[in-house]
């Protein structure tokens, strides 16, 4: 096409621009146009609709840019926001099972038949050779060595061996060094040994002098015998998960799965008087 035929069909577009926009203005209604009103609607409304995304997303793309030390600024600030929920989170979490076990310790207290002292654990042994705990009773409470200690289900957890005004050491019943006498709980065996703590191990000890004769079995519950002044009987301290042959087969021993461990020790009973 020429220039003189680029020329004309601008000016026929322009004429019919105007004519359509003088129908609208002066709200003239003439059938014939209204076709030719539609044609160019239809054919300029994608080009409209083209420029106009463009001219939009152009603004939001430069906004962006413009704000976005303000985005993340917005974001930083989201971040903190969510990191502080999840913090109150895990610390209401922690209030929750912490309520639970000082609830189940208190109701286990009014049925004990023999005096107590709620205590907290609030330290526990660097020594790899030692399996102790630190709570935050002392001689001013009361506390007195060789007491024993119990957990919130009423499970032996160990002894007092050391005690200051305000706070005491616990050596736990998996101590290498702990010992006390057990007893199978069955009422027709009532087989006895001696349980003792093993080394870097806090979920079983080893109970043994049970005569070779003895009835004892898997899955027999092991309570202290009583037979000493440093421990009540009854208390329960483990289960039987293996029982073997010891010095050519004249005496047994067993492997005893603690009903306490020291992954889940934090408030305890000081058995003060029994």
């Amino acid at each position: 096409m020429s220039n003189k035929g680029r020329i004309i069909f601008v000016s026929i577009l322009v004429a019919l621009l105007l004519i359509v926009g003088a129908l609208y203005y002066f709200n003239i209604n003439i059938p014939y146009f209204q076709y030719i009103e539609r044609g160019i609607y239809n054919l300029l409304s994608p080009i409209i609709e083209f420029f106009s995304d463009l001219y939009y997303n152009t603004v939001y793309y430069w906004q962006g840019i413009l704000n976005v030390d303000e985005v993340m600024e917005k974001n930083k600030n989201l971040e903190r926001q969510i990191a502080t929920l999840k913090l109150e989170n895990l610390r209401l979490e922690s209030y929750k099972r912490e309520n639970k076990r000082l609830r189940e310790l208190l109701s286990f207290k009014e049925h004990v038949p023999f005096e107590t002292l709620g205590a907290t654990v609030i330290g526990f042994s660097p020594s790899l050779w030692e399996n102790k705990v630190i709570i935050n009773r002392g001689s001013n409470d009361g506390i007195r060595k060789q007491m024993p200690v119990i957990s919130y289900n009423g499970s032996l957890v160990g002894r007092i061996d050391y005690v200051g005004s305000s706070s005491s050491q616990i050596a736990l019943i998996h101590d290498p060094e702990f010992t006390v006498g057990g007893i199978v709980q069955r009422t027709d065996s009532r087989t006895i040994g001696m349980v003792n703590g093993q080394l870097n191990n806090d979920q079983v000890n080893i109970m043994d002098k049970i005569s070779w004769d003895a009835d004892i079995q898997n899955g027999d519950i092991i309570v202290t015998s009583g037979f000493s002044n440093n421990y009540p009987k009854g208390l329960p301290i483990g289960v039987v998960k293996e029982i073997n042959s010891d010095n050519y087969g004249l005496s047994q021993s067993a492997k005893i799965k603690l009903f306490s461990s020291l992954k889940t020790i934090e408030e305890v009973l000081v058995i003060t008087d029994f």
